[in-house]
């Protein structure tokens, strides 16, 4: 089962308890302490919910569980095995990967410090929200380019007495309207959310047009709606604790909003023309092509690019051409093609729309390039509030490197080892033959360095669905490394026990 997860429940599950000022992890969180390293239970549960695990440790018993904490151990034992100076961690890419990760952990720290925690929440809002939270409106919307089309409409349908019905056939005249159902669950924009449940809306009220993430405005006449009862004492806590988390979610977000416009103020982005449209012809068919073929995707090194353009060298001489070209000009400073290059290695373009048209493109692609710019703003701001040495944003860049410099190491010393084939193929004769043994010898070659929150651990319940989670609108959308093939072994036969 594949999940979308909003920013707010990513940042809460890595930053849960952290404050500004923090100087290390709290010790009721640390779940296992290999030498400098730490495995938090947030940690612990994440990489075991959040990815799909193998068979030998799928199911919710006490001997899988002890697989799943040996594994993640095992994964810092070879990470440290590995050290500092081996091929990959020399690896220009891979640092700009990591440094990438860091700094969108920053962002959404920055996010938690400067806009959830502000928010004081209003008990008139929640009432009235409350009221309306079981409703589940049937809609009808036109979707138009521009607040220019937007507000043509509204004045056809004001000043002109044209229905709603016959704008659609103008703008849609070979096709019906189309409908959607919008509940209090949606994944709708605050905008949005406000027009439905800040107020009951009736049948065949039309609503002034709402602008969404990708620029559009959607115009939307209301068809009807059904409202889901409550029965229990249990469903009325759980809707009224949805309700208060929604309402603290999007009275942050626009704090966030007014903070980012704040720090953006005055700076403007200028492309130069010539340039930038022969980098679209470049990478317009390119995108539009890894669109058709995202399924593959899930077979790339770092998945999670399925929505993203990356210029690398694939791309051949066209690009070349353009890399000592002068892009845009950011607030007095002029960027070249190459310079943009290296932002975007550590920074992916992010598209706002999932589906785009070639006529599009050149539009999205100034805005995957704006929300990128504005992202580099907002790094700026959290380096010097000092969130990049945060212990929990620390600790949440060392679980990716870790994970990466363990799976190239195990790589390397199976390769070492003798071992023949495919790994993704053969990886429990892998790990029989060869891992499990050299697991072993590394858990008694740094026991002296292991301690495990035995106490902690035993009360740790997971359950056995398969699930593979992404955060939305992020450079980096997976949210936990995969999990890491090392080991099938149950023992807890090293290391001592944190008191």
């Amino acid at each position: 089962m594949k999940i979308n997860i909003s920013i707010l429940l990513l940042i809460l599950v890595l930053l849960a308890g952290c404050g500004k000022q923090s100087p290390e992890i709290p010790s009721n969180q640390i779940l296992v302490k290999v030498a400098d390293r730490v495995i938090t239970k947030d940690e612990f549960i994440r990489r075991a919910e959040y990815t799909i695990r193998p068979f030998y440790c799928k199911q919710d018993n006490y001997i899988h569980k002890k697989i799943i904490l040996n594994s993640l151990i095992a994964e810092k034992l070879l990470a440290l095995e590995a050290g500092t100076d081996n091929e990959l961690v020399q690896n220009e890419e891979f640092q700009k990967y990591i440094q990438g990760r860091k700094e969108q952990a920053m962002r959404q720290y920055f996010y938690i410090d400067r806009a959830y925690n502000k928010v004081r929440l209003d008990s008139i809002e929640l009432k009235k929200v409350y009221q309306l939270a079981g409703r589940t409106y049937n809609v009808q919307f036109l979707r138009l380019p521009d607040e220019r089309a937007a507000a043509a409409a509204v004045h056809l349908y004001e000043n002109e007495g044209i229905s709603f019905e016959d704008i659609a056939r103008e703008v849609l005249p070979d096709s019906e309207i189309p409908t959607r159902k919008i509940g209090f669950n949606s994944d709708i924009n605050e905008d949005l959310f406000q027009q439905f449940f800040s107020e009951p809306l009736q049948k065949d009220q039309l609503l002034n047009p709402v602008k969404i993430d990708d620029g559009s405005y959607l115009f939307m006449k209301i068809s009807g709606w059904e409202n889901e009862q409550l029965i229990t004492d249990v469903d009325v806590r759980n809707r009224m604790k949805n309700v208060r988390e929604k309402l603290h979610t999007i009275h942050a977000n626009q704090i966030y909003s007014q903070q980012v416009s704040e720090i953006m103020k005055g700076k403007t982005l200028e492309f130069t023309e010539g340039t930038f449209f022969d980098l679209v012809r470049i990478l317009g068919p390119r995108y539009l092509k890894s669109m058709q073929d995202k399924e593959d995707a899930f077979n790339r090194q770092f998945w999670g690019k399925a929505n993203e353009v990356e210029l690398d060298s694939s791309l051949g001489q066209s690009i070349d051409e353009l890399r000592n070209k002068p892009l845009f000009n950011l607030d007095g400073k002029t960027w070249t093609v190459a310079e943009f290059e290296d932002l975007v290695k550590s920074h992916p373009l992010v598209f706002r729309k999932m589906q785009i048209s070639q006529s599009e493109f050149p539009e999205q692609f100034k805005f995957a390039v704006a929300d990128l710019v504005r992202d580099r703003y907002i790094n700026q701001e959290a380096y010097k509030a000092a969130y990049g040495k945060n212990a929990f944003v620390k600790n949440y860049t060392d679980m990716w490197n870790d994970n990466l410099v363990s799976m190239h190491w195990r790589n390397e010393y199976l390769k070492r080892a003798g071992f023949q084939g495919n790994f993704g193929n053969n990886y429990m004769k892998a790990i029989e033959n060869y891992l499990n043994p050299y697991v072993d010898s590394l858990q008694q070659k740094y026991s002296d360095l292991i301690e495990i929150n035995i106490d902690a651990f035993e009360k740790i319940d997971l359950t056995n669905i398969d699930m593979f989670a992404l955060q939305k609108n992020v450079p980096y959308p997976i949210v936990s490394p995969a999990f890491p093939l090392i080991t099938t072994d149950h023992k807890l036969d090293y290391g001592k026990k944190i008191n």
